[in-house]
């Protein structure tokens, strides 16, 4: 099982949480700013089942295949965006198990309405194919930004448009 804590000040407070409520469960933590052999074996001794939990920051996005993981937690999913979450929940599900994602918001937590939306649309875009649509929506939600420039100093500039 994957659980997500994108905060690394406060990773090792949470996996000590972890610990505490299911005392049986091997958990390690793994998060970028470690030391590169120590990730390494984190995430060797994770791979090789020799440990339950992996509680880590969102590196695990970044193409970690490990068929047997089959659930993912992520904390304060309301702080993270649609795309991102999309990648994490694709971390699980990657073999002829059931997944499961669950996506955790502080306790009487105030969301924002595009957060609603961001946490709707991974509701509504379950299925094989969705990821252009959450690519889309994302698109929507976030905005295209300004990788050119205004459109005015496109157009003086460049003579574009």
């Amino acid at each position: 099982m994957f659980f997500i804590h994108n905060r690394v000040e406060s990773i090792a407070s949470v996996a000590a949480l972890i610990q505490r409520l299911v005392p049986k469960a091997r958990v390690v933590v793994g998060h970028g700013q470690m030391p590169e052999n120590e990730l390494e074996a984190v995430m060797l001794k994770f791979v090789r089942d020799g440990a339950d939990v992996l509680v880590s920051t969102t590196i695990v996005e970044n193409g970690l295949d490990i068929p047997r993981a089959n659930t993912i937690i992520i904390n304060r999913a309301d702080r993270f965006g649609l795309s991102e979450l999309y990648q994490l929940r694709g971390r699980v599900g990657r073999s002829n198990q059931r997944a499961y994602s669950y996506l955790l918001i502080a306790p009487g937590a105030s969301l924002t309405p595009i957060a609603r939306r961001r946490l709707a649309a991974l509701k509504e875009f379950s299925d094989l194919g969705a990821g252009f649509r959450i690519a889309a929506l994302d698109l929507e939600l976030r905005g295209a930004g300004n990788l050119l420039g205004t459109p005015t100093t496109r157009t003086h500039q460049r003579g574009w448009l």
